[in-house]
């Protein structure tokens, strides 16, 4: 080796980097220990061969092009790049040309490239992030923090520019409070030397207020130099928030959150005031463990069956008892699933609604209407209900008794007044149209005609209906079934129109008969003839037909209450058998045909009038008996000498007779009988031209 050669490799030796020389054909010609160490090829094993066939990872690189390149065009140069195993590093490479051809000097730069990426990178996700990042540069001795620069998402979250920032104080950025507050996180960020989260209040011009930032320390020499920080705007968040607390925790309902399998993972705290619990002892145990549902065994096993339909995807509502901190409470509960985006339930939501106090009204209610029922079923009271401002009628089960109707029915105003007697509905529409204009009340006795067309007497009341405010707003009032009432009153008008009859019969009928037996017991106490004490015996025969008479009036006068069906030919017969004149002929034509009536009665009813026929229609007199055509009844007729239309409706008072033998009751008590029945009894001609008795028991359609 020559002396230039000698001094050349000393002062390369002096090199840190690595450093070989190669001639115009890149054969080796000196490589100092660093290559060995870098390349791990030693110096001896490679002195005259090309560099790239030396190191593989040489060949076809940038490396060779660039040594040709230079060896071509005598020009130094250098350049960055990576070389692949066995070196696997990057290179700092420069070249430089000589008469003998290049010395290259080699520098490994790998940990510089990496921080270099990493530079990039984080410079990368600074300017594309959607997060709001900022930088922030710190003057520790005058405790002042400026920003020094913030990215682009900063930038259209908040409407400030990095350019208007940079450099800038926090007061003078964000006013002297919030920027105060601020300046506090961020000093405590510097004393922990550790990164924070918090959440801050900044007033910026585009977004909500609220703000979650972080921000952590840039530490350089064991010197906190700058910090670096990301916020993000959660004014929509802590809406969202506030809204979910108004929902779950500001209500009075019992709210909680469970796992399909039965796991309380959250209660509201309506629930937890009831219990007088704290959350940490109900959260994550199994629902039917907690406080709440230690009322007995089958409320936990309820519950645990309703769990399980719920977590099948079955929404599940029951009423319940529970177990509260000072009473249980009957709650409406109900488990609602909630599913993802494939239908499977991930969650139960439960909820509770006390209706303790609902149900206890809702007895006091029930007893209430129950004790209503009663007094209306006892005392046949029902009440009504007009509300002026709607219209609307409403009736108690009552009132849609008497009317016949199913409750199902609406009446209204004018269906209430339709149903009035059609000789009663002025009465009825006038007191309550006075009753609507001045407030005027009323308490009426009038008929109706019920759905079942059937005719009924009732007492209507009504009265005013006033607000708070003293408004008339409706009516209301009192309907009553007083139908057996009047049909009382009339028995008992019919009764006494009957004692006075009797009164008149007693004090002139009986006083005749009695007067002559006095007469003639005076005359025979003189004379002790017998034809006097006859007269006597007569008058006493009278007298004693007239008392049978009267009573039986009085008896069969009598409303009758309980009837049978009766076949009447058979009764016909039974009564012929009784009848004294065997002369007489009797035709009954009247078949099966029955009808409803007390058998005593009627069978004192055929038996006057077959009697009264017998008696004015002379020994060899035709009776003939059959049904009516056009009515419900039947028919006594005779072909005797009949009976004047003069007369026709005197014959039935009591004591008319057209013979001196007859006491003048027969008809009258045939009439009381029938008006007992609710029939009526007529006479008219018959078609031989004697007497014709109709009984009629109701209006028929002829068929």
């Amino acid at each position: 080796m020559s002396n230039s050669q000698s001094t050349y490799e000393q002062l390369t030796e002096r090199i840190s980097d690595a450093c070989c020389a190669v001639d115009t054909e890149c054969r080796v010609t000196y490589w100092n220990d660093r290559m060995d160490e870098w390349t791990g090829v030693p110096a001896a094993a490679i002195e005259g061969e090309v560099v790239w066939d030396v190191v593989p990872s040489f060949r076809g690189s940038k490396f060779e092009v660039q040594c040709r390149e230079a060896i071509q065009t005598q020009e130094a140069r250098s350049f960055e790049t990576r070389f692949g195993d066995p070196l696997d590093s990057w290179i700092e490479v420069s070249i430089y040309v000589n008469a003998d051809g290049l010395t290259i000097l080699s520098r490994e730069i790998t940990e510089r490239k990496a921080h270099q990426e990493r530079v990039e990178l984080a410079e990368t996700l600074f300017e594309n992030t959607q997060d709001a990042l900022f930088l922030i540069d710190l003057d520790e001795e005058a405790d002042e923090f400026r920003l020094e620069r913030v990215n682009p998402a900063y930038e259209r979250h908040t409407g400030l520019t990095s350019d208007e920032l940079s450099g800038r104080g926090l007061r003078d950025v964000f006013g002297f409070e919030e920027g105060n507050s601020i300046l506090e996180k961020y000093r405590e960020c510097v004393a922990r030397r550790e990164p924070i989260e918090y959440e801050e209040l900044v007033s910026v011009p585009n977004e909500g207020p609220y703000w979650e930032t972080r921000i952590a320390p840039v530490i350089v020499d064991g010197t906190v130099e700058k910090l670096v920080g990301a916020t993000r705007n959660i004014t929509a968040q802590k809406d969202r928030e506030r809204r979910y607390d108004a929902i779950f925790n500001q209500t009075y309902q019992y709210i909680g959150l469970l796992d399909t399998d039965g796991t309380l993972l959250e209660a509201n705290d309506s629930a937890l005031e009831f219990g007088g619990l704290d959350r940490k002892e109900v959260i994550g145990q199994l629902f039917w463990d907690t406080y709440w549902w230690q009322r007995d065994e089958h409320t936990q096993m309820q519950l645990k069956d309703a769990v399980t339909s719920a977590a099948n995807g079955e929404f599940v509502r029951y009423d319940v008892e529970v177990q509260g901190a000072d009473e249980t409470a009957i709650i409406d509960f109900s488990i609602r699933p909630v599913t993802d985006d494939r239908d499977e339930v991930v969650l139960l939501v439960t909820e509770g609604r006390n209706i303790t106090k609902h149900k206890q009204r809702a007895r006091e209610l029930e007893q209430k209407r129950e004790f209503l029922r009663q007094i209306q079923t006892a005392a046949d009271i029902g009440g009504w209900e007009v509300d002026f401002r709607t219209e609307a009628m409403r009736w108690t089960d009552e009132v849609y008794r008497i009317h016949e109707l199913p409750t199902e029915y609406e009446p209204t105003v004018e269906d209430g007044i339709d149903f009035y007697h059609p000789q009663d509905r002025a009465t009825i529409t006038d007191a309550f149209e006075r009753l609507r204009k001045t407030g005027d009340g009323y308490d009426l006795e009038l008929r109706i005609i019920t759905a079942a067309d059937e005719r009924r007497w009732v007492r209507t009341l009504g009265a005013p209906w006033y607000d708070d405010d003293g408004t008339l707003i409706g009516a209301r009032g009192a309907f009553q079934d007083i139908t057996e009432r009047k049909e009382r009153e009339r028995e008992l008008q019919r009764t006494n129109a009957r004692l006075e009859k009797f009164a008149s019969v007693v004090s002139h009928d009986l006083r005749n008969p009695l007067t002559v037996a006095q007469a003639a017991l005076e005359l025979g106490r003189e004379s002790g003839a017998a034809d006097d004490f006859d007269r006597i015996e007569a008058a006493h025969k009278r007298m004693n037909a007239l008392i049978d008479d009267l009573l039986t009036l009085a008896r069969n006068g009598q409303r009758v209450d309980e009837t049978q069906p009766i076949v009447l030919q058979t009764l016909l017969e039974s009564v012929c058998e009784t009848l004294p004149n065997d002369r007489a002929t009797i035709d009954i034509a009247l078949g099966d045909y029955r009808l409803e009536g007390d058998e005593t009665r009627l069978r004192q009813l055929v038996e006057n009038l077959l009697s009264n026929a017998l008696t004015h229609g002379g020994d060899d007199v035709t009776i003939r008996v059959g049904r009516l055509e056009s009515r419900d009844g039947f028919y006594v007729a005779d072909d005797g000498p009949g009976i004047p239309p003069a007369i026709r409706e005197e014959i039935f008072d009591q004591g008319y007779s057209t013979t001196s033998e007859g006491t003048g009751f027969g008809l009258a008590i045939v009439k009381g009988i029938a008006e007992a029945h609710g029939w009526t009894v007529g006479v008219t001609e018959s078609e031989d031209g004697g007497a014709r008795f109709e009984v009629t028991t109701a209006q028929r359609n002829p068929a």
